[in-house]
């Protein structure tokens, strides 16, 4: 192959893995139910028989999502969900934590939790907790 072609190659090679890598993010609750994602995740994973409930709504600016315990309210922030291949993952962001929340945990609770989502499951970890919740 002359030197000529095999440059072309190597940039249509790399300008179409761009294309394909992109992320493509869904906007409202409409849309990441159209696309099979549940708006309303319940964690698994809670040692205390009190599950961490998720909720995602429609904001002025996009997604935004709460959390709750026990029926109070624990988190409040933004969420986002994109795509990219087969994989959806979602991320929570810019995390504001109330009083109900512990101490300990509030110290270290990361303000972006992100995570894919597998088999109607999303694994979020930040600091020293971790969570398993599942689409309801």
């Amino acid at each position: 192959m002359r030197p000529m072609k095999f440059k072309l190659l190597v940039c249509l090679f790399i300008l179409s893995g761009s294309t394909l890598a992109q992320a493509t993010c869904l906007r409202s609750v409409s849309e990441i139910k159209a696309n099979g994602i549940k708006a309303s995740w319940q964690e698994t994973t809670a040692n205390d028989g009190k599950p961490l409930v998720i909720v995602i709504a429609d904001g002025s600016n996009g997604l935004v999502y709460s959390a709750s315990k026990a029926g109070k309210p624990w988190l409040i922030g933004e969420a986002s969900f994109c795509r990219s291949g087969d994989t959806t993952t979602v991320t929570l962001n810019n995390t504001t934590v109330t009083e109900n929340v512990p101490m300990v945990t509030r110290m270290v609770l990361p303000p972006t939790l992100s995570a894919p989502i597998v088999n109607d499951q999303i694994k979020l970890a930040g600091g020293a907790w971790r969570g398993t919740f599942v689409g309801r």
